[in-house]
């Protein structure tokens, strides 16, 4: 009997909480908030701002806390750029014009603003939101706007009703005004009133639903209403795409950075010398002009070690289909014994060891580089830094300062591109291509000046001040006071590498045209009278397709307006948002 007794009072326990819960339900389905009437006074100051005042009748169902105003922010800008309105929220008040207690946040591309409505249980109360917009006018050659949804298609809360007033300045001519009301896109008419040219009036015409919104576009001829400055534009469009302005943030960050670090001693005035100074190797002295050994100097380098009898250069014509076709070939000959190299510097020897495959090889053709040569190419160009870093023109060798600024530009650049783009879309509700954009140029900005980074020490710049002077004597031997200077074919083939790396060969050729006439022994290939101009393009031509093959790889390799577009449309405008509870 006991444990009976147990059992009963176990079921009885279990179908009063069912009961209680049965009961309970009725209740919660019962919770709703209905947007009874939205009403809006839009008063447009001179300034070109925009006062808002919203007052909502709203119709509680069971309790809440009160009522969710949420604001649109973001809105598509022009070729894929953002549009930011600049609102503030001023203050909410009652129908009594107690004020109400709010809370701001923001939430994607809207600003959230909840307002607490005392006594918001079984009851209808009636709150009005006030708010300054600077920049919800729009304005075009012929006329001033006003674009503005008073009910935006956002929400899930319908509102009955809606109107809206527009206050304009005294003044104000050619005045015209439509409204819209219905689904997104929708051109369905609402009664509009201009009440003589004061105000613009109009009201819907129709219960708004769900997804329904009421838009009004008033335009007025321009002169009354203070338009932005450009300076203004500007500065609504960078905080509206404020990813544009990263590169200015690199830029802001790297110019400091540079000076301190990367800028060299200063250089005293450039006067002409007639020789390379310290000796230095036509690719040392390309490279301390602008911080790389690139293709341009290491072929100069190979003219170099021609000049000096290291190897000889021909030029060979290949035709093809009975004669009908040909192509050019240069072939590189080593001269002499291989144990003549060791009187060289490293990178002349690593450029000969790469190129006659240490010394096994006598002949090698420009089409045996292609796809080969270049795995050769980094230890080359490690052996011309490494040169000068012991001559004590930098501290630390310029590839390895300008390394971790151009991984850097390129991580940042991408992840900025990327990251900010999946941001904005799925976060702060706006375009992506300012992302995209912003982080291209910001990595490339900062690639840039990986190049400035390295820094010469004062010997570095002493020595550049006579690379300086010698390339302003290849480039003006021709100039008065360079005249006295002794032109004979030796002097020509000295200064030719050096030339070729400074890329005024033109100049020194065509300063020589007539004293050197003779073709080199070092070069065979010119056919025809010999002239100093056309053998410097035939070393050109030479210097451009070696630097191709040396630098082939195979594939796989790392290395609107409503009133100007044809007619306005519901929720077309600015403005708009949702209503609900909390």
């Amino acid at each position: 009997m006991p444990g009976a007794r147990r059992s009963h009072v176990r079921l009885a326990t279990l179908v009063a909480a069912a009961a209680a819960l049965l009961a309970g339900s009725p209740v919660r389905a019962q919770r709703a908030i209905e947007v009874q009437r939205l009403d809006a006074e839009l008063l447009v100051h001179r300034d070109g701002s925009l006062l808002v005042t919203e007052r909502l009748r709203v119709a509680f169902t069971g309790s809440w806390n009160g009522v969710v105003r949420t604001l649109p922010l973001q809105y598509p800008g022009p070729r894929g750029s953002n549009y930011s309105l600049f609102l503030r929220v001023l203050d909410a008040h009652d129908e009594e014009g107690h004020a109400l207690r709010t809370s701001i946040r923001r939430r994607g591309g809207s600003l959230e603003v909840r307002i607490y409505v005392p006594g918001a249980a079984d009851a209808t109360r009636t709150v009005a939101l006030r708010y300054r917009v600077a920049n919800a006018l729009r304005f075009f050659d012929g006329y001033d706007e006003l674009y503005w949804n008073v009910v935006g298609n956002e929400g899930d809360v319908p509102a009955r009703a809606a109107g809206v007033r527009v206050y304009l300045p005294p003044k104000v001519t050619g005045l015209r005004a439509a409204a819209y009301q219905g689904p997104y896109g929708s051109i369905e008419r609402a009664p509009t009133d201009t009440a003589g040219g004061s105000y613009v009036e109009a009201q819907s015409a129709r219960p708004l639903g769900v997804n329904d919104a009421l838009t009004v576009d008033v335009a007025w001829n321009p002169g009354v209403v203070s338009r932005p400055t450009r300076l203004t534009e500007a500065a609504f469009f960078l905080a509206s795409n404020w990813a544009l302005g990263l590169p200015l943030l690199a830029l802001a960050l790297l110019i400091p950075l540079w000076y301190r670090r990367g800028r060299d001693p200063r250089l005293r005035p450039i006067a002409p010398c007639y020789e390379p100074p310290d000796e230095m190797s036509a690719a040392e002295a390309g490279t301390l002009l602008d911080n790389t050994p690139d293709l341009r100097d290491i072929t100069a380098l190979l003219v170099d070690l021609a000049v000096r009898g290291f190897l000889t250069i021909e030029q060979r014509e290949h035709s093809h289909a009975l004669g009908l076709f040909s192509n050019r070939e240069y072939e590189f000959q080593s001269a002499g014994e291989r144990s003549a190299w060791s009187a060289l510097k490293p990178h002349e020897q690593a450029l000969l060891d790469a190129l006659f495959e240490g010394g096994t090889r006598k002949s090698v053709g420009t089409s045996e580089l292609v796809n080969h040569f270049y795995t050769q190419l980094p230890a080359i160009r490690s052996a011309v830094y490494d040169a000068l870093v012991a001559r004590g023109y930098y501290r630390q060798r310029p590839d390895r300062v300008m390394a971790p600024y151009v991984v850097a530009g390129l991580v940042l650049g991408v992840a900025i591109a990327a990251g900010g783009s999946a941001l904005a879309q799925r976060v702060l509700g706006q375009q992506p291509l300012p992302f995209i954009v912003g982080g291209i140029v910001t990595g490339a900005i900062i690639v840039l000046f990986a190049r400035w980074m390295p820094a010469r020490t004062e010997r570095g710049a002493r020595a550049l001040e006579g690379v300086l002077g010698f390339q302003e004597f290849l480039r003006r031997v021709e100039g008065d006071r360079l005249q006295r200077v002794v032109k004979t074919p030796a002097l020509f083939e000295r200064c030719l590498p050096y030339a070729m790396a400074f890329g005024v060969e033109s100049n020194w050729a065509h300063a020589f045209e007539g004293i050197y006439r003779e073709p080199p022994s070092w070069y065979r290939g010119q056919s025809g009278a010999f002239r100093a101009s056309l053998f410097t393009a035939d070393l050109g031509n030479m210097c451009g397709r070696t630097a191709s093959a040396m630098s082939a790889a195979p594939r796989g390799a790392s290395g609107g307006s409503g009133f100007s577009g044809g007619g306005g449309f519901s929720g077309g405008g600015f403005g708009g948002g949702s209503v609900g509870g909390f």
